[in-house]
């Protein structure tokens, strides 16, 4: 059925009262005091904070040299089973020589692994504040009242927990919020 005159006046109407509204929300949105921030690539630029994980990756390393001798160790023990008579003393020493080397290894790694952790979270906790003062003093100059943590866009090349987490980002989609860069140049040049 055609639209009558007066649904179509009521139609134009209608739209008319509709335009300052949409007006008012395109010019809300250009001034909207919201921004998002990729803290992955933050942390990846940040060269204050690659230089606190530096001593980290010398103590893994240093970690995995020792792991190393200690294996060497449990080795020649191995060899010394060989060798020894089935059912002769030197076989049930050499036994219980590799399960003492296999646990005090256990032991070792475990520890050292848990000290490596508490130290990396140290650094992480003392990078992120840094980052959260650079952001909050942006975003006082910007008046910003929000920012929101963005991921990078899924990549089938990711690792598949890097792939899960931004394929269940909450940013799907922004144009001209991402303060990410000027955070990055903002803690590079604070240095």
């Amino acid at each position: 059925m055609p639209y009558s005159t007066s649904r179509l006046l009521v139609c134009v109407f209608a739209g008319l009262l509709a335009l300052p509204v949409i007006s008012l929300a395109q010019e809300k949105a250009a001034d909207f005091p919201v921004a998002v921030l990729n803290l992955d690539k933050v942390f990846a630029a940040f060269k204050k904070h690659a230089e606190r994980l530096e001593p980290l990756r010398e103590s893994a390393k240093e970690l995995d040299e020792t792991v190393q001798v200690r294996q060497v160790e449990m080795e020649t023990a191995a060899n010394q089973l060989r060798k020894a008579p089935p059912g002769s003393p030197e076989q049930q020493r050499a036994q219980m020589q590799i399960v003492k080397l296999q646990t005090e290894l256990r032991q070792f790694v475990d520890q050292e692994r848990q000290k490596l952790q508490k130290r990396e979270l140290a650094t992480i906790i003392t990078s992120q504040r840094e980052i959260d003062e650079r952001v909050k003093k942006i975003c006082k100059e910007r008046g910003l009242k929000l920012v929101l943590r963005q991921y990078s866009p899924p990549d089938e090349n990711q690792p598949l927990q890097e792939l899960a987490k931004n394929l269940n980002r909450d940013v799907i989609y922004q144009e001209g919020l991402d303060i990410t860069d000027d955070v990055i140049k903002a803690l590079n040049e604070a240095e």
